[in-house]
């Protein structure tokens, strides 16, 4: 008997399974339905909500994740721990996926797909809101959807976490890597050079070992225009956009850029 149509479907991990480009949105304030929406027409993939950085109350987000997925989006949340109660949490509320900031062990990200995935692959408690879209009329095939559709991404950001790269990515469930250039750069005494050579040599060396093992991960460095995308898409790099920049560093280069021929 052929089996029915997901229940929960990620259109962003499809397209990373198929070897496609996506490209996000981080979100650190304005949850609101206008970000939403301009994402959505922008062309965005991802709505990247960071509850490291950011601040938002559950019933606030809530209505932010669902609106996300409603308009074609895939809302992920960016975590600071693998914690059942922060991770169930953020997935229960509507998240298609979870980013675990300053990633550095593989019992981090053990930890994370245990409370991310419900069982056999992992132990994630049950619940039928938002994040089934209220539906509980097939359980079974719900939980194996959900498991299919969550996105699972290790943000590494450290010396330790570069060291532990291919450890971690060997982790079941990981889906690809992200990068936090700024504190690799704290970490490494070079504050602010996210692009110092050093700082972008280890990224790189990270990069590599993903392509490597077939894995989604973001570029070293962002492109700033279609030949360094092209570049970056043929070598293998498959997460891009506005990952390591704020809506409001969005809306303060659009107003400068405004402003620009009256200064």
């Amino acid at each position: 008997m052929p089996r029915n149509k997901p229940l929960i479907f990620n259109s962003a991990k499809k397209l990373l399974k198929d070897g496609q480009p996506i490209t996000g949105m981080n979100v650190f304030e304005s949850f609101r339905p206008s970000l939403i929406k301009i994402a959505s027409m922008a062309g965005f993939d991802l709505i990247l909500t960071d509850m490291e950085h950011g601040s938002c109350n559950i019933d606030n987000l809530t209505n932010f994740l669902v609106s996300a997925r409603d308009n074609d989006l895939t809302p992920i949340v960016t975590v600071v721990s693998p914690e059942r109660s922060l991770v169930s949490k953020m997935l229960d509320a509507g998240a298609l996926g979870i980013i675990l900031s300053h990633t550095e062990t593989v019992e981090q990200v053990n930890d994370l797909v245990r409370w991310a995935k419900y069982a056999p692959e992992g132990e994630r408690g049950l619940a039928l809101g938002a994040n089934a879209e209220y539906n509980n009329e097939n359980i079974a095939q719900y939980c194996r959807d959900a498991n299919d559709a969550i996105l699972i991404l290790p943000k590494i950001e450290s010396p330790k976490g570069i060291r532990n790269a291919e450890g971690i990515m060997n982790v079941s469930g990981v889906d690809g890597i992200v990068f936090g250039p700024g504190d690799l750069s704290v970490k490494m005494g070079h504050t602010g050079e996210w692009e110092h050579p050093k700082v972008v040599a280890a990224l790189e060396s990270v990069v590599q070992l993903a392509i490597k093992h077939g894995l989604a991960v973001e570029p070293a460095i962002m492109p700033t225009d279609a030949t360094s995308y092209q570049r970056e898409r043929a070598r293998g790099a498959q997460i891009f956009g506005a990952t390591r920049q704020s809506e409001y560093d969005l809306l303060k280069t659009a107003a400068q850029d405004v402003m620009a021929i009256y200064l």
